[in-house]
C-alpha cells in the first residue's frame, strides 16, 4: 500500500510539474515568432502615421508635476492681481513658508501665461510673454469660481497638428490632483499657524473669480513637457496587436483548469497536500503576486522581443555571444513564466478547496482565525499559569512576568494610538508626538514599578494569610480541634470561617461518635439484660422440669410461667424486628384515608380490659365530627396502641392521663399527657431510641421498643414525633398536615 501511494505521488509531481513547464515553454519558445510579428506590425503603423501626418506631427506628454507647479503659480499671480485691485496688502507668509515661492519663480520664467481677476464688476489682468509663440504647443487654462473652488474641466489646449495629452491621467484624476493643491494650502495655513502661534486669514488668498492660462511648451529640465518617443511607447499596443495577450490567457487559463480537474482523479492524491494548504490571506497576496508576475512577464517579454541587438562580452577570455545571451534571456523568461504558473496553480488549488468545503477552509485556512485561535491558547495558559502560582516559591519570577506583559500590552497600544493619531493629523508638530510618547513610557515605566512594589507587597501579604489558614489545616489534619484563626484572612477569610465550621463540626462528630459509641454499648447492655432475663428463665423452670420428684401442680406452674416467658420472648424479639425494618425504611406502607377519631375510638375499645383494670383514669377529648387523613390504618393503630400502653406502664398510680385530637387549620395534632412515676431526669429524647424505658431499673414489663416503633411508624406516614416533659408531666405530640 505504501509503495503505491509514493508511486502515486511522484506521478502526481511529475503531471504538475510538466502543467507548469509546457505553457512556460511553449510561450518562450513563441518569443522569436512574436518579436518578427510584432516589428512587422510596427513597421505597418509608422508607415501609415508617416502618411497621415508626415514629418510634422509630432506627440507630447504634460506630467502632473506641470500642474503643482501650476497652482502653485498661481496663488502668487492672484495676490498680486488682488492686491492691484483693493489697494490692501496680501498676507504672503503661508506660501513663502511652504516654499511655492520657488515654484512661482520657475514658472514666472520659463512659461509665458495670461490672467484676469474680476473684482465689483472690474476685471484686473495681468500676463507674462507671447501665448501665440511658435513654440508653444497647447494652453493650460485653470478657472476658479467665487468661491475658491476650480472649475468642472481643466482645459489642455493644442495647437496645430500637436497631439498633447497627459500622461497616465484622464481629465477627472487631473482635476482631483489640482483640487489637492487647494487642500494643500489649507493644511499649510493650520500647519503654520500652529508652528508661529498666529492667526491667518485663509480666505484672502485663497483664488476667487480668477482664471489663468499657462503656455505649454518643451520642458526637459523638470521633466513637465516632453517629446514622445514613439517606438517605445507603442511597445505594448504591438503586443496586443499580435495577439500576444491572448497567448497568455491560454497558459493562465490551462494552468488553472489542470489544477481545478487534476483532484477529481481520486488516484492522483492531489489537491490538499500541505503546499495548497497555505493560509488565506496568504494565498490572497499570492493572487495579488501572481496578476503582478504575470503583468510583469508581460512588458518583459516586450522588452525582450524587441531587441534588435543583443550584447557580447567575455567571461575568462571566453567569448560569449549574442546568441548565448540570448538563449539566457529566453531561459529567465521561461522561468518567470514558470514561477508565475507555478503560484496560479498553488491559488486556483485552494481556491478549489474553498468552493468545495467552505467551513473547513475558512475554519482552517483563515490566518486570522489561526492567529486568533493562537493568541487565546495562550493567554488561556497564561492565565492557567496565574492560577496555580505556589505562593510558596517563584513569586517575584511570576509577579515580574505579569508586569512585563501589562507593560507590553499597554505600551503596544499607546504606541499605536500615537501613531495613528501622528498619521490623520501629520501636519501638527512632529516633536509633539515624539515627546508626548515619551512622557507616556516614563509614565507606564513607573507604573509598572509602582505595580510590581504593590503586587510584591500583596503577595507578601497573601503568603502570610495562606499560611496561617495552611498551618489551621494541617493542625486538624493532625487532630487538634482546638485551633483558633482570630488574625485578618483577607481574601482567605471565607476558608478561615468554613474551618471554624468544619472544627465545630468535628467537635460536634466527635462527640455524636462518643454519644453512639455509648448508645450501643447501653444498646447493647439493654437487650443482652432483657433477652436474657426471660431466656434464663425458661432455662430454669426447663431445668426444674427435668427433675422426677416434680409433682404435677408443680409442672402445671412451671409450664405456665414458661410460655408467659417465651411468648414474652417472642414479643420482644418481633418488636426488635419491626422497629429496625420501620427505621431503615424497608416497610411498606398501605395509605387510604383514615377517620383518626374513629381509629383512636377503636383503640380504646380494644384495650378497654386493660383501662378498666389500671388504676389510672383517661381523659378522652376527641373532637365529634370526622378528622380524615392520608395514613397507614394498621401502622397508626400501632402507634396509638404503644403510646396508651406506654402511658399504662409508667404513668404515676391512680394519676391521670389525658388523650386529645386537635383538628387545626393546617394540621392535625394527637396529644398524649400522663404523670410519670418515675424522675424523668434525662434527655426525653432518649425514650425512642430502641430498648430505653422510663424505668432505668428495667424492672417493668417493657421492651423499651414501643416509642421507638411509634416515631418510625409516624415518620414514614411523613409526620413529626415530638416529646415534651415539664417535671414529671410526659407528653407526645403526633402532628401531621393535611
Amino acid at each position: 500500500m505504501d509503495t503505491k501511494l509514493k508511486k502515486s505521488h511522484k506521478l502526481t509531481t511529475i503531471i504538475i510539474t510538466l502543467c507548469i513547464l509546457v505553457p512556460a515553454f511553449l510561450i518562450t519558445s513563441l518569443y522569436p515568432r512574436i518579436s518578427t510579428a510584432m516589428q512587422h506590425k510596427q513597421k505597418e503603423e509608422y508607415e501609415e502615421y508617416l502618411e497621415d501626418y508626415g514629418h510634422d506631427g509630432v506627440e507630447w506628454e504634460v506630467d502632473e508635476q506641470f500642474l503643482n507647479y501650476a497652482m502653485e503659480a498661481s496663488y502668487y499671480i492672484y495676490g498680486g492681481l488682488l492686491q492691484e485691485a483693493t489697494g490692501e496688502l496680501v498676507d504672503f507668509r503661508v506660501v513663502d513658508w511652504a516654499g511655492w515661492k520657488n515654484d512661482y519663480q520657475y514658472m514666472e520664467e520659463m512659461f509665458a501665461y495670461s490672467a484676469t481677476y474680476d473684482h465689483d464688476n472690474r476685471t484686473t489682468g495681468t500676463g507674462k510673454g507671447n501665448l501665440n509663440d511658435s513654440e508653444n504647443i497647447g494652453y493650460l487654462t485653470l478657472t476658479f469660481d467665487e468661491q475658491g473652488n476650480l472649475g468642472e474641466n481643466i482645459q489642455v489646449e493644442e495647437i496645430g497638428n500637436n497631439n498633447v495629452w497627459i500622461i497616465n491621467h484622464d481629465d477627472y484624476t487631473y482635476h482631483f490632483k489640482a483640487m489637492e493643491s487647494v487642500e494643500q494650502y489649507l493644511r499649510n495655513v493650520r500647519a503654520y499657524e500652529t508652528e508661529k502661534n498666529v492667526e491667518i486669514n485663509e480666505e484672502q488668498l485663497k483664488p476667487k473669480n480668477f482664471e489663468i492660462t499657462f503656455a505649454l511648451r518643451e520642458d526637459w529640465e523638470r521633466d513637465m513637457v516632453w517629446l514622445v518617443d514613439y517606438y517605445n511607447v507603442y511597445t505594448e499596443g504591438l503586443m496586443i496587436d499580435v495577439g500576444v495577450v491572448w497567448i497568455m490567457l491560454a497558459g493562465i487559463l490551462f494552468v488553472a483548469l489542470m489544477a481545478f480537474v487534476l483532484p477529481f482523479f481520486k488516484g492522483l492524491h492531489t489537491g490538499w497536500e500541505k503546499l495548497f494548504c497555505i493560509p488565506f490571506e496568504i494565498i490572497v497576496g499570492l493572487g495579488v503576486g501572481a496578476v503582478a508576475g504575470f503583468i510583469g512577464m508581460f512588458y518583459a517579454m516586450g522588452e525582450t522581443c524587441m531587441l534588435t541587438e543583443y550584447p557580447s562580452f567575455e567571461i575568462i577570455d571566453t567569448a560569449i555571444g549574442g546568441n548565448v545571451t540570448y538563449g539566457a534571456l529566453l531561459a529567465a523568461n521561461m522561468l518567470g513564466w514558470a514561477l508565475c504558473f507555478f503560484v496560479e496553480y498553488i491559488v486556483i488549488t485552494s481556491v478549489r478547496q474553498l468552493l468545495f468545503r467552505p467551513i473547513y477552509y475558512l475554519k482552517h485556512r483563515l490566518l486570522l482565525l489561526i492567529i486568533f485561535r493562537w493568541i487565546r491558547i495562550q493567554c488561556v495558559k497564561f492565565f492557567k499559569r496565574l492560577s496555580r502560582i505556589d505562593l510558596r516559591e517563584k513569586r517575584n519570577k511570576s509577579i515580574l512576568v505579569v508586569v512585563l506583559v501589562n507593560f507590553v500590552i499597554i505600551a503596544g497600544a499607546c504606541s499605536l494610538l500615537f501613531f495613528v493619531a501622528y498619521v490623520t493629523a501629520w501636519y501638527a508638530m512632529d516633536d509633539f508626538y515624539v515627546i508626548m510618547w515619551i512622557l507616556t513610557m516614563l509614565t507606564l515605566v513607573v507604573y509598572s514599578v509602582a505595580l510590581y512594589i504593590f503586587l510584591y507587597n500583596y503577595s507578601e501579604k497573601l503568603y502570610k494569610q495562606y499560611n496561617s489558614v495552611l498551618n489551621a489545616t494541617n493542625q486538624m489534619a493532625e487532630g487538634n480541634l482546638k485551633i483558633s484563626l482570630e488574625e485578618e484572612l483577607g481574601i482567605f477569610q471565607p476558608i478561615g470561617d468554613s474551618l471554624e465550621k468544619v472544627q465545630q463540626g468535628f467537635e460536634k462528630a466527635v462527640v455524636e461518635e462518643a454519644k453512639s459509641q455509648s448508645m450501643k454499648t447501653e444498646l447493647i447492655t439493654n437487650v443482652s439484660h432483657d433477652l436474657k432475663t426471660p431466656l434464663t428463665a425458661i432455662i430454669t423452670y426447663v431445668d426444674l422440669l427435668k427433675k422426677e420428684d416434680t409433682t404435677e401442680d408443680e409442672r402445671k406452674v412451671y409450664i405456665d410461667t414458661l410460655d408467659k416467658k417465651s411468648q414474652r420472648l417472642k414479643v420482644l424479639i418481633e418488636d426488635l424486628f419491626e422497629v429496625s425494618k420501620a427505621q431503615s425504611g424497608n416497610v411498606q406502607m398501605n395509605f387510604m384515608d383514615v377517620d383518626v377519631v374513629s381509629l383512636m375510638k377503636q383503640v380504646k375499645s380494644e384495650m378497654e380490659d386493660r383501662l378498666e383494670v389500671s388504676d389510672l383514669t383517661f381523659r378522652w377529648n376527641l373532637p365529634e365530627e370526622k378528622v380524615m387523613l392520608s395514613l397507614d390504618g394498621q401502622r397508626t393503630y400501632r402507634v396509638f396502641e404503644n403510646l396508651i400502653s406506654n402511658a399504662l406502664k409508667y404513668s404515676m398510680p391512680y394519676s391521670r392521663v389525658y388523650v386529645d385530637v386537635e383538628n387545626c387549620d393546617s394540621d392535625v395534632r394527637v396529644v398524649f399527657r400522663n404523670t410519670s412515676a418515675q424522675e424523668l431526669d434525662f434527655d426525653p429524647e432518649r425514650l425512642t431510641e430502641r430498648f430505653v424505658r422510663g424505668d432505668v431499673s428495667r424492672k417493668s414489663e417493657g421492651s423499651g421498643l414501643g416509642l421507638a416503633i411509634a416515631k418510625s411508624f409516624v415518620e414514614l406516614q411523613k409526620g413529626k414525633f415530638k416529646i415534651e416533659v415539664d417535671g414529671d408531666l410526659f407528653k407526645v405530640i403526633l402532628t401531621w398536615k393535611k
